[in-house]
C-alpha cells in the first residue's frame, strides 16, 4: 500500500500531496482535546497494524485498519495517519518522504469515506456484523482504487500494474472486513463509549 520515492513522476506527487496538505489542515482543525489520547492509540495502531504480514500467492498482503481508525476519530484519522506514517518513512523505510503526501492520501482519504459512510441513516439499518465487515471492507477498497488511480494516472506503464493491485488487495479487502468485525465487535463489547462518540 506504501508507494516509495520515484515511483510517481513530480507533477503526480505534488497534486495529490497538495490535496493531502490541505486535508491535513482540516485534520488538525478539527483536534478535539478529549479525543488525543485516542487518536494517538489509533496512530500506534496503524503503526503496528502494517507489521502483520499475511502471505498471498507470490506476494504478502498486510493490514492497515483505516476504516476502524475513521470511524472512531473521524478527521482526525488523517494527523493520526500522518504521524504513522512519517515514523515508518523515517524508522522502517515504509514508503518514502517525497511521496509522504501521497501515502496519506492513500490511507487517509479512505478513512474519512468510511466516516461519513457509518454515520449515514441508511447504514444504521444494516446487520451490526455486516456493517463492521463493510467498516474494513471499504476502508482497503477505497485505499486500493485511489492507489490504482493514481499509479494509472502518473504513467501509461503503470498501468498493468494499477489493475493487478486490485486483484492481489481483493484478499486484503476481505481479510480486513473480518478483522475490523471482531475488532469493533471486542470494542463494542468492552469499551462502547467511543463508537457511539462523533
Amino acid at each position: 500500500m506504501h508507494i516509495a520515492d520515484g515511483v510517481l513522476t513530480l507533477e503526480s506527487t505534488i497534486t495529490v500531496s497538495a490535496i493531502s496538505l490541505v486535508c491535513l489542515y482540516v485534520s488538525i482543525k478539527s483536534i478535539k482535546d478529549e479525543k488525543i489520547t485516542l487518536a494517538a492509540a489509533m496512530s500506534a495502531m496503524f503503526f503496528i497494524a502494517t507489521f502483520i504480514h499475511v502471505p498471498l500467492g507470490v506476494t504478502q498482503i498486510h493490514l492497515v485498519l483505516i476504516g476502524v481508525i475513521g470511524i472512531l476519530i473521524g478527521w482526525m484519522s488523517f494527523i493520526s495517519i500522518f504521524i504513522a506514517l512519517v515514523l515508518q518513512a523515517l524508522l522502517l523505510g515504509y514508503g518514502g518522504v517525497v511521496s509522504l503526501g501521497v501515502n496519506l492520501f492513500v490511507m487517509g482519504m479512505p478513512a474519512i469515506i468510511v466516516y461519513y459512510l457509518y454515520n449515514m441513516e441508511i447504514t444504521n439499518k444494516l446487520n451490526e456484523k455486516v456493517k463492521f465487515f463493510l467498516v474494513g471492507f471499504l476502508g482497503t477498497f477505497f485505499a486500493t482504487l485511489f492507489l490504482a488511480i493514481i499509479l494509472l494516472f502518473s504513467k501509461p506503464e503503470y498501468e498493468y500494474a494499477s489493475y493487478t493491485i486490485f486483484i492481489v488487495d481483493s484478499g486484503a479487502m476481505v481479510i480486513e472486513g473480518i478483522i475490523s468485525m471482531f475488532l469493533l465487535q471486542f470494542i463494542k463489547k468492552t469499551y462502547p463509549k467511543i463508537l457511539k462518540a462523533k
